[in-house]
């Protein structure tokens, strides 16, 4: 049976279908659900006609106060949770707040998350992430011993462009001192 098409403008209670059943699948920030039912919106002028989205932007806004009103929509909360979740899958301060920038949250929130996060997994959080990152990648130690000094630069730019920095880098590989004087 085919789907059935949709006429006439778009409801307030159209758009709080469409945004329930994407928050239903997914956490995600108020600009980044902005985006999606700004996509809805598209594909309904398009089908309907430009008419049946003209009071649309009034309800999205009204929609999306609500939704942080109650507390089902939560940039802060999301980021927390993508902040957790990147760092313990090895990604730097860096990568995380520009995935948190790219899914719509502001910079001061993400900076806020990643800083507890950071408190919460203890002293040296950057460090520990690289690690991981290098477990993930089966670099450095994790390589065959007689693989390693022929991928040592090769390794710290993986690191690198991970967006770590060199002391954190070499720290992750297994030595912390000048030994290669390489530089990013």
């Amino acid at each position: 049976m085919a789907a059935r098409k949709r006429t006439g403008p778009v409801t307030r209670d159209e758009l709080d279908a469409v945004a329930l059943r994407y928050l239903d699948r997914f956490d995600t920030s108020a600009k980044n659900l902005r985006r999606v039912l700004a996509r809805h919106l598209k594909r309904a002028a398009v089908e309907r006609g430009a008419d049946a989205t003209r009071d649309a932007t009034t309800l999205v806004d009204e929609l999306l106060a609500r939704y942080q009103e109650s507390g089902l929509l939560d940039d802060s909360r999301f980021a927390g949770a993508m902040a957790s979740g990147l760092r313990r899958r090895g990604a730097s301060g860096r990568a995380i707040a520009q995935k948190l920038r790219m899914r719509g949250v502001d910079g001061e929130v993400a900076d806020r998350a990643l800083k507890n996060v950071d408190a919460d997994a203890g002293a040296d959080a950057e460090l520990e992430a690289a690690r991981a990152f290098v477990r993930k990648r089966r670099i450095g130690t994790f390589r065959p011993e007689a693989e390693r000094a022929a991928n040592r630069r090769r390794d710290l730019g993986a690191l690198a462009r991970a967006g770590f920095g060199m002391d954190v880098a070499r720290r992750a590989l297994g030595s912390a001192g000048d030994d290669d004087g390489e530089e990013f």
